[in-house]
């Protein structure tokens, strides 16, 4: 039998390659977005005969996050793997003297908080059945730092520690939490990440993206990380739980 698997930003990039590996893999899959037409697009390409659902979804409200979790139980009656992608930079360049409130805030809610209202919504399905698989999307910026990211940086250091924390509770229960740090990969996100850099350092993109990219020479593809974590939500993968795994091109080698 297939595993049940909720992606939330599930309709790019990353999400979407996660969701394509897990339907190759035999799963039914529920992607979550903010865009309807995103999502509409996504199933199509997905093309999964029935087997991939779109549910919007937007992580920053608690409420939607809850709803999401329920709906899925409701249509399948449990939830096998759960992988918390959605998440993003919201910083815009500005050095940690200058940051306010209300921006720290906001890469919080996205990166951090939407993960932790995930996970709480889950586990009351997957633990009492002793099986459940949690990935946390993290980032290379989960283990290091970069000038002009202080929000994304700090949230995606706080979303490992959340996943250790989560695991020391939930591993002997049958129940794995890993997090997942990608280096630069090739999604629409990368000006993004990168920005940052740019306006910090005095950089122009390729000066940065070869900065990140490391001995890889390259940026990582979005089916590279959907295949660590395809053997993470494994059921052979249950021995590998509070790790946050790397998958840079060795830019972090750790």
């Amino acid at each position: 039998m297939g595993q049940i698997a909720v992606v939330t930003g599930g309709t790019a990039g990353i999400g979407l390659a996660c969701a394509k590996k897990f339907l190759d893999d035999g799963g039914t899959v529920v992607i979550s977005g903010r865009s309807a037409e995103r999502g509409r697009k996504a199933i199509a390409e997905l093309g999964a005969g029935g087997r991939a659902r779109y549910i919007p979804c937007d992580v920053t409200d608690p409420k939607q996050v809850t709803s999401l979790i329920e709906e899925t139980v409701d249509e399948h009656r449990r939830i096998d793997v759960l992988v918390n992608n959605a998440g993003g930079v919201t910083d815009d360049g500005r050095p940690v003297s200058e940051v306010d409130d209300d921006a720290l805030d906001r890469a919080f809610t996205l990166n951090v908080n939407s993960a932790f209202w995930a996970c709480r919504a889950v586990l009351p399905h997957m633990l009492p059945r002793g099986y459940g698989r949690i990935v946390n999307m993290s980032s290379i910026a989960g283990k290091t730092g970069a000038a002009g990211l202080v929000g994304y940086t700090t949230a995606k250091h706080a979303l490992i520690g959340f996943t250790k924390t989560l695991a020391k509770e939930v591993t002997t229960r049958g129940v794995t939490a890993n997090a997942v740090c990608p280096g630069i990969t090739d999604t629409e996100m990368i000006p993004r990440e990168l920005q940052g850099a740019i306006e910090t350092a005095g950089v122009d993109f390729g000066q940065a993206a070869a900065y990140y990219t490391g001995d890889l020479g390259r940026m990582v593809e979005p089916s590279e990380v959907a295949a660590v974590v395809a053997v993470l939500v494994s059921p052979q993968g249950g021995a590998i739980s509070g790790a946050a795994i790397s998958v840079d091109g060795g830019f972090t080698q750790y």
